[in-house]
This record gives structure tokens, sequence and C-alpha cells, in this order.
């Protein structure tokens, strides 16, 4: 069963039973494959499968921003420059550095990425360079770093800005030389990785400061490409919100992406979005998560306050103990629940995740009407 079988028989072989376990391994299969092309068909447009998994295209965004954003990308995509990718948290850095990855000469490369901020420093460099035994304590064998493992492919260094200063000259050398060596070696290891650098902190800020080496800056800011934040390009939001719904449908196995009603597209496109599109998807996710398959409304969209109000809709006790705190919100997100269900049991049940005799029980403990 392990290795794929649908489903066994044992001896002395039933005729009829074999063909029941065959005619129902065919249905599964059929099943599988029709699953598949539904997966397939929402593929969101920016990407494509590939045997080195999804290629990000260039999607087909309306804003001139963006429009000149992939016109960068595409331009520096096959030179080996080093590429600083500047824009505030969010805002779809990552994206811009894969499309630059799957459009280059090392398309068939490796890629990796590391957040230089959420290293602890004395981990870094070994991340980044790797190690040799004993190198440090708990370092029992040769480990190869990113850089290594990169080989003739890309390595994104996000937040790059927060990288520690002794790893900085470390990785000026290496840009110079191409070359490093392990923590605790001394050979010279080549490797031929590309490096994009990613930050939402005002290197230059930081280089007068004395937190960013000069010479690092000048080194790594050889192309730069500002990624720019969603607010400065609502016309976008349609677009993206639809390719995040599909590639989000594809992930949680639905037949079919949902359709967003045009209030709730209109709340999206008017939103301030302080957290870029990370923001906007984590929003469609949730949103996709209570409505299921069914179209996004915009009473089931959570933004802003209207979410805080939703998980915190009482204030805070000036003369009550905590349980009666708790009883009042368990009280205010049934009552949510039951609206958004139309007044379903059932429903208002499966978005608060628990059974329909655990509510029942909750409503009659907290004397809530039936």
């Amino acid at each position: 069963m392990r290795r794929g079988a649908s489903n066994y028989i044992t001896k002395p072989f039933n005729p009829d039973e074999l063909i029941l376990a065959v005619e129902d391994a065919m249905q599964r299969r059929l099943k599988d494959e029709e699953l598949s092309l539904l997966r397939n068909a929402v593929r969101p447009s920016c990407m494509r499968k590939s045997g080195q998994g999804n290629v990000v295209l260039e999607c087909n965004y309306p804003s001139r921003a963006m429009r000149s954003t992939f016109a960068q990308a595409r331009s520096v995509a096959r030179s080996e420059s080093v590429v600083l990718m500047l824009g505030e948290s969010g805002s779809g850095k990552d994206f811009i550095a894969r499309y630059i990855h799957d459009h280059s000469n090392r398309s068939e490369g490796p890629f990796f990425t590391i957040n230089c901020a959420a290293i602890a420093a004395e981990l870094a460099e070994s991340e980044l360079f790797g190690h040799e035994p004993g190198a440090f304590t708990g370092a029992q064998g040769r480990k190869r770093g990113l850089l290594e493992l990169a080989q003739d492919g890309t390595l994104v260094l996000n937040e790059i800005g927060e990288l520690p200063p002794r790893l900085q000259a470390k990785l000026l050398t290496f840009l110079d030389t191409r070359s490093f060596t392990r923590v605790g070696g001394e050979r010279q290891i080549s490797v031929n990785a590309r490096i994009l650098a990613a930050t939402n902190r005002p290197l230059e800020k930081d280089v007068k400061a004395g937190r960013f080496r000069t010479d690092l800056y000048y080194r790594l800011n050889v192309f730069a490409i500002t990624v720019p934040p969603l607010r400065q390009r609502v016309e976008d939001i349609p677009v993206l919100s639809e390719q995040i719904l599909s590639q989000l449908s594809m992930e949680m196995g639905l037949p079919t992406a949902p359709s967003i009603d045009p209030a709730a597209m209109q709340a999206l496109v008017t939103h301030n979005w302080s957290g870029n599109v990370r923001e906007l998807r984590n929003v469609i996710e949730r949103t996709l998560i209570l409505s299921g398959t069914g179209p996004m409304r915009l009473a089931s969209l959570m933004l802003g306050e209207n979410y805080e109000d939703w998980l915190f809709p009482v204030s805070f006790p000036t003369d009550r103990s905590i349980h009666e705190v708790a009883d009042d919100v368990k009280r205010s997100l049934i009552k949510e629940a039951l609206r958004r269900s139309g007044g379903s049991k059932k429903e208002a049940a499966r978005l608060l995740r628990v059974s329909r005799f655990a509510l029942a029980h909750q409503i009659k403990a907290l004397a809530m009407q039936e």
C-alpha cells in the first residue's frame, strides 16, 4: 500500500472480488485525473508548471508602476548583476526575485532565500557559508551553506540591512572574489551563484549612521528595483485578488475558485493595505476558509477594524471577572456565526470549528435563546 497500491485481495482469489477491486481502482484513478485537471484550470495566470515547479510569469497588471517594475526585472534577468530590491514589507519583493531567477540563464538551477532578520547572528554565518566539523559547540559534521547549495543558481538575501557587520565584510569578499571559507575552515571554496538582495530599510540612512558598510552598499546597488506598495497601484487589486484566490483554492483542493461579488471587490480596492500584498493574501485566505466554495461577499470580509471588532467584541473589563468577560466573548462569537450562517446551527458550528452538540451545549450554558 505504501508503494502506491490502492487495494489488495487475499488468496484464494474470488473473481467477483477481483473485478470489484479493479473497478474501484479505475474509479479512483478517474477522480484523481479529474481533480488534477480542475487544479490546473485554477492555476494562477502568473504561474506556469515546469520540471522545476511553478515558474513566475509576467502578470498582466494594469498599473503603470508594476509594468515598469516587470520591465526592469526583465531587463536585468539575463545579466549576472547583483540586484537590490527595495520596498515595504509584503509588497512582493520575493515575487520579483523569483521572476528574475525564472527568466535568467540560471532558471534550471537552484533557488534559495534566507531572511537575515530571522536568524540569530551567531548562526547566520553557518547558514550562509557552512561550517566544518568542530567549528563550534554542536558542529559534529560538515555542513554546506546556502551559498554552496545555490551553485549555478540564485540566492536571495532578504532583509539584507539586518546582516551583522562581520558578515557584511565576508559577503563583500565573496561578491568580489566569488570564493569564501566555511566556518572553522581554511580552504577557499569557489561558488558560481547569483546574489539578489532585498530590504524594506532605508539603506542609505543606515550607511550614514554606520550600521551598514558603504562599500557593500555600492556593491549591492548595481541595479536597484523599487517594488511599489499596494496603495500606489490599487488598479492591480482585482487582478491580484483573483490570482491569490485561484492559488489558494488550488492549495485547498477546491474544485473551482469562488467568485468575489462587486461590493466585496470594492471594499478590497478601497482598503488601505498597510501590509501590502501579504495582508491582501491573509484577508482572502481567512475569508475563503469561512466562505468555502460560496461567493465572497462584503459581509464575509474582515478588514481592519471590522476584523478586530469581530475578534474582540467586548471592551476591557472594569468591574467584571475574566469568566464573565469570556462568556460575553463566546456569546458574541456565537451570535456572529449564526448571523453569517443565516441561523443555521450546522453552518455556525462549522464556522466556529466545533461540533453541533458542543454549540448547542454552549448556547444552553450561556443562557442564549434557541
